[in-house]
């Protein structure tokens, strides 16, 4: 299938954002005509890559159309024509050795003039070991969180209380972990200096994404695979075991990330996946998170589909304000039926955590050990 420009105006896309999202303590509810509205324009009949297949060949070919068309949308081709022949290139502080592992700081420059910096984690002995890229949420030091280098006792108690400390599990577990800063999210996006955007750094940056013909999703990836490019010549690094895992809008970035690049053998969204818009017109992701034009063509049951017949776990926690459990399970059974056509059911799980918006380590590690290792 050919691809085209896919254009959508700022004013448009704000419009859409201010309309009809709202926090989710909140309970207005929209207006009939509203409602009736929202239901012509985000209509099922009119995505054109809604899941019809009916067997694997058919599977196969949805795949093969879809995920050039995604990568359109998120503007992972923008980003390469404007990249050019940019090489990245890796710098490193000094190396700490903990038990059983050496963890690093470094940084990575994806493009010209973005800096991601991240923690690389590397066990003890000759390898080879499985990868682990842990993209984190909405949260300045949210890569510091990740690996463990705590900025206060405080942050310290938080973090383990909610199992964050998720490059510190995978080393534990044998994992060479790479914690890297998420633009946009933390680091090396375009911030809200003027104050245009609700003083909310991530909104400001993906209006700068846009008028450039990106997404900030699409960054996101984009820095991710530029990562993965890189660990996979690592030489203890074992390049067909690759784990993406990350919780809110880490879970986003693991989600497309595994949609658009096969390299990823496990993926492991957390406290993220959901419909992206509710029947009542409830948005449940940040606007960074948007991809304009999305459900022309699919919801995220279909962006996650692109995933099979590789391992997917998808972890969402009772209680999270963010999401809705209705709209989770509805949006999860479609999954479940896209690996079931592709004949590999047993790849995908859904699991509940009960403490709301957090990484559930005991339900996350079984999965991904079962799926990792060498059978």
């Amino acid at each position: 299938m050919k691809t085209t420009t896919l254009p959508l105006t700022v004013l448009s896309l704000s419009l859409l954002l201010s309309s009809t999202s709202f926090a989710a303590t909140d309970s207005p509810k929209h207006s009939p005509n509203i409602i009736k509205h929202l239901e012509r324009v985000y209509a099922k009949e009119l995505r054109k890559f809604d899941f019809q297949a009916l067997d694997l060949d058919g599977v196969t070919r949805w795949q093969s159309q879809w995920r050039p068309v995604l990568r359109e949308l998120v503007g992972l081709n923008q980003i390469e024509r404007v990249s050019g022949k940019h090489q990245p290139t890796v710098t490193f502080e000094a190396e700490e050795k903990f038990d059983g592992f050496t963890r690093r700081k470094g940084v990575i420059v994806t493009e010209p003039h973005v800096r991601i910096p991240f923690w690389l984690f590397v066990p003890h002995g000759d390898g080879p070991f499985p990868l682990a890229i842990l993209p984190h949420g909405h949260d300045r030091i949210g890569h510091d969180t990740y690996a463990g280098a705590y900025h206060s006792e405080d942050h310290r108690q938080k973090s383990l209380a909610q199992d964050r400390d998720v490059a510190v599990q995978a080393a534990q577990r044998g994992f060479i972990a790479i914690a890297p800063a998420v633009r946009g999210l933390s680091v090396d996006g375009v911030p809200d200096v003027y104050e245009r955007h609700d003083k909310r750094d991530c909104r400001s940056h993906l209006m700068h994404c846009l008028l450039g013909g990106r997404t900030a999703i699409g960054e996101r990836v984009w820095d991710m695979q530029r990562i993965i490019d890189w660990a996979v010549k690592l030489p203890k690094a074992d390049s067909k075991r690759i784990l993406m895992m990350g919780n809110s809008g880490g879970g986003f970035v693991t989600m497309y990330s595994a949609a658009l690049d096969p390299r990823i053998t496990v993926a492991v969204p957390s406290c993220s996946f959901d419909k992206l818009v509710s029947a009542e017109g409830r948005i449940y992701q940040c606007d960074c998170n948007t991809v304009p034009r999305i459900l022309e063509y699919g919801g995220m049951a279909e962006v996650v589909g692109l995933i099979a017949p590789r391992h997917l776990l998808i972890v969402n926690g009772h209680g999270d304000s963010l999401h809705d459990d209705k709209d989770i399970m509805e949006e999860s059974a479609k999954v479940r039926h896209i690996y079931r056509t592709a004949g590999v059911e047993d790849h995908f799980d859904h699991r509940w955590g009960d403490d709301g918006h957090r990484f559930y380590k005991d339900l996350m590690w079984p999965f991904v050990m079962n799926a990792i290792l060498p059978r």
